[in-house]
Order: structure tokens, then sequence, then C-alpha cells
């Protein structure tokens, strides 16, 4: 194709491209009409932005043809448009369909990758996105059906940012839909960013941000899926986060889980929409269904014995202390929260808050209901800025080593009513759940046990019921599961040789051998 040629589809139709085109743009205007590209084998550069420009039409499928890479990127000295919105790579004034068993390598050299002013479906192929701003932008929606994808944006990875529908207030719109495909997104920002939603319901995710790993002003679903946050400042952020199956991993600076009002977002209107399970929305042009769009649901050591520090009753509010031989104090204050200087051991009382200070806000929720969830955080472990609710699953938390903040930390209240929950962290935050359905330990070693060091909690017939080994320095620890029962007591192990099923550094079926014996502890609830 000529280095000067600008293609318009002027009607309903497929259009097969190949070859090359420099210093150009394809620009599709339909008159509203359903456009399919196949991309042959074909490696488009702009003249300046947009080399594939989608004008007007209703729905453009781009697809790949199998076995074909095809390379669309805009000039090496492109220059963004003052209007933000139609900066692209690809850019699509339409709903853009993705698919295909091909490879699609976009560059977005002034700002953007991909974007669709509508919404955006990834169905299938090979996508490698590098843009200096956002790498995939679906305005309404950004739906990931399959496919493997890359992502390396100097912005957002993935995002979707309309924050209402001009027509229709009640249609949800700022929605990351995740079902399923492989996603590698590095980000010097979010590496997911939806204005009002982002569900997971299947998928492989692995995420480095430079802020938030998955982030929204409003609802955060995750159903199935495997999502690793390899880096980020905070984790997950949204003001409702349903946490009801799959697997995540997150390594944050701050606060690995995070439930906030989203107060300090620029829009101050987020509130909490009404979304949650996709309805049917007709068919998509060229066969298969056209991509579910969300509807509504809201529901949702050494081996030195010590002497026994004494048996405290306790309930899910108590904290006790027990004595940690041979371990190294690194805050000064530690002995407000557990073992004094002299040896001598008291109880304390979880706040059951964020602080004096910290209200809690109505409608910010944690709701934890499946999976496992392994947080290690710099800042708080498991914060919400309302309340947490955990009734299955497992939760492993290793939390900040200072004491300005916490493994749990809560300004409502926190139910645990079923599941699994190891925390260990600092001491001077350090909350335990406020109400509970089953046995809860909230134990102050008095002293810092060291990274790598096993603490086993093991019943009066010597039976391992929980070891967990925090890759940081801990003062506290924090476990509940259905296998502690009200009214028994259980002894506490530093150093032991734990045996059994880890999962990040969580055993509950084993067997432990030596170790040093810190004191025992008795569990009720409330």
């Amino acid at each position: 194709m000529s280095s000067e040629l600008s293609r318009a589809v002027k009607k309903m139709m497929g259009v097969l491209l190949t070859g090359e085109l420099s210093a150009g743009q394809i620009v599709v205007d339909g008159d509203k009409a359903d456009v399919v590209l196949v991309l042959n084998g074909v490696n488009i550069t702009a003249a300046n932005i947009s080399a594939i420009n989608v004008v007007n039409a209703d729905w453009v499928v781009l697809a790949l043809a199998e076995g074909t890479t095809n390379t669309v990127s805009e000039a090496a000295d492109a220059v963004a448009s003052e209007d933000a919105e139609t900066n692209g790579a690809i850019y699509s004034t339409a709903d853009l369909w993705i698919t295909g068993k091909g490879t699609l390598d976009v560059t977005g050299v002034a700002a953007d990758g991909i974007v669709s002013k509508d919404t955006l479906v990834v169905e299938s192929g090979t996508v490698h996105v590098t843009a200096k701003d956002d790498g995939i932008r679906g305005k309404d929606h950004l739906v990931v059906l399959g496919g493997n994808i890359t992502v390396d944006a100097q912005g957002d990875g993935l995002k979707s940012n309309n924050v209402s529908d001009t027509d229709d207030a009640s249609y949800p719109v700022g929605v990351v839909w995740i079902s399923g495909g492989t996603l590698d997104v590095t980000a010097g920002s979010d590496t997911i960013d939806a204005e009002n939603q982002v569900t997971v319901e299947d998928g492989t995710l692995a995420l480095q941000a430079g802020d938030d790993g998955i982030t929204t002003n409003g609802i955060m679903r995750v159903t199935g899926g495997t999502i690793n946050v390899k880096k980020s400042v905070e984790g997950f952020e949204a003001a409702i986060m349903h946490l009801d199956g799959g697997t995540g991993t997150i390594v944050s600076s701050d606060d690995g889980i995070n439930a906030t009002d989203g107060s300090t977002s620029s829009n101050q209107n987020a509130g909490v929409p009404n979304m949650g399970t996709p309805p049917e929305d007709g068919s998509f042009p060229g066969g298969g269904e056209r991509p579910a769009r969300p509807g509504d649901d809201t529901t949702g050591n050494d081996n030195t014995d010590t002497s026994d520090t004494g048996t405290i009753e306790t309930n899910s509010t108590t904290t006790q202390t027990v004595t940690v031989a041979n371990q190294t104090a690194s805050n000064d204050d530690q002995t407000d929260n557990g073992q004094t200087t002299d040896g001598q051991t008291r109880t304390r009382q979880n706040r059951g808050g964020g602080g004096p200070n910290d209200q809690a806000t109505e409608g910010v929720l944690v709701d934890i209901t499946g999976g496992t969830w392994s947080i290690n955080a710099g800042g708080d472990g498991l914060d919400s800025n309302g309340d947490v609710i955990i009734t299955d699953g497992t939760v492993i938390v290793s939390g900040p080593t200072s004491n300005g903040n916490g493994a749990l930390d809560y300004n409502g209240t926190f139910e645990m009513n079923g599941g699994t929950l190891v925390a260990a962290g600092s001491a001077g935050m350090a909350q335990s759940p406020s109400s509970s359905k089953q046995g809860v330990l909230a134990v102050s070693y008095g002293q810092t046990v060291s990274a790598g060091t096993s603490v086993a909690l093991v019943d009066d017939e010597g039976n391992l019921v929980a070891a967990y080994t925090a890759p940081k320095d801990a003062q506290t620890l924090v476990f509940s599961s259905p296998n502690i029962k009200q009214g028994e007591t259980y002894t506490v192990y530093t150093g032991a040789d734990v045996t059994g099923t880890e999962v990040a550094g969580l055993v509950t079926s084993g067997s432990v051998t030596g170790g040093s014996k810190a004191g025992t502890v008795t569990a009720t609830q409330s």
C-alpha cells in the first residue's frame, strides 16, 4: 500500500488488510454499520497518531488471521491530541472487538495503545501493547474473554474511565470485566483501573503496578481465576470488595487490601453503583454473543524452652501474651502491647476500630466468602474504612513491621464467621476480629519473632492445628479457623520443624517437632 494511503470503509462489509502502510491511516467510516477488518500480516505506521481510526460504525471487529503477526504503531514523533479521549494507536468511536488466532502488536507513542469510546472486548488472540499513557482502554466497558495479553504502559494498564452514561444514568459504565485469558500487565500507575466496577471471573493475571494493582471507586468482585500482584503501592482498592473465589497473591508497599469510599479520588460523585452479574445483550455481528454488560446485584530460632506464662481466657477481642525466647525486639514501644519489661503477663483489649479519631464509613465493606488470599504488605494488610466480614476462604497476612500500621485495620466491625485467617505483624496498631462464630486466638509475642521463624499452635493432644512462618519480623499473631474450639487450650511453639502442605507460609495439616514453648492460650468466641 502507498505511504499516502488513507482507506475508508463506507458500508457494512468485511475487509481483508495485508501488507505495509507507512505514514498513513486506516479510517473506518461505516455510517453505523458493522465492519470486520481482517488483519492478515499488516504493518501499519501512522503519519501521526491513530494508525487505525474508527470514525463511524456500530461495531468493528479486528480479526487476527491465524499464524500472522500484525503491527500497528503511531509515528516515532507522534504528538498527542489536545482531546485526551481520542488518543490511541488504535482508536474507535464505536464498540470494538478483537478476536482471532493471530498476533497484534500495538505501540502508542503519543499516549494510549488501544482505545474504544464505547465497549472494547478482547475475545482471543495474542495482543501486545506498549503505550506512553494507558495500555488498553474501553471508556464504557473493557471486557476480556480470553487471549494472551501483555501490556507495558507508563499510565494505567487496563482502564475503563466513564463515570456515568449521558443518556441513562442507571446504565452501568466504567467497568472492567475479565472472564478469562492470560494477562501480564506492567503499569507506571494502576494496572487495572475502573471508575465503577472491576469483576474477575477467571483468567491468570500477573500485575506490576507503580500505584494500585486493581482499583475502582465502586465494587470489586472476584469469583475465580488467579491474580498475582507482584508489585504495588496498594494491591486491591474498592469501596465494596467481594472476594468469593479464586486465588490472589499481593505484594504492596502500603495497604494490601483497602476498602475505602474513594474520597481522595477526583470523582467526588462515585458512590457505590448497583452492579454485579451481567445480562445477555443480544448477538454480536459476525456470530457469537455480544459481550455481557454488567447489571445488578451488590450481594453479594532456637531450641531453648521457656517457662509457661500461664493460661488466659480470651474471646475474639482480647490479645494474649506469650513469652518468646531469644528474639530481638525491633521496636522500642513493643512492651506496651504485651510482655512487660519485668516479665509479667497482661492482656490488651482490641480497639475495635481504626483509632479514636477514625470513624467507620457507612457502606464500605470487605466481604470474603471464598478463595485463597495471601498478602505481604508494608502498610496495613487487610484494611477497611468500614466493615470486614469473612465467612469462608483463607486469608494469610504478613503485615507491617512498623508500629504505625497493622496486619488488620478496620474502623467499623470485623465479623469472623468462618474460613481461615492468619495475620502477623507489628504490635503498635494490632487489631483482631470484633466478633466471631468460631474461635479466635490473638497473641502478642512480647518480643519480635524473626522472619522465617515458624510459630505453631498445638492442641492439648499434641496435634498441629496451624503453623505460620512469616516472611518478615512480627510481634503479634491472629489466627482463626473452624478447628479453633471454644474453651480449648493451645500451646504456642516458635522455631519448630513443621511438615505438611504449605500455602504462603501457612500449614494447617501436618506435624510439628522441636521448637521452644512460648506459652498457652485458651479460646472462646463471641
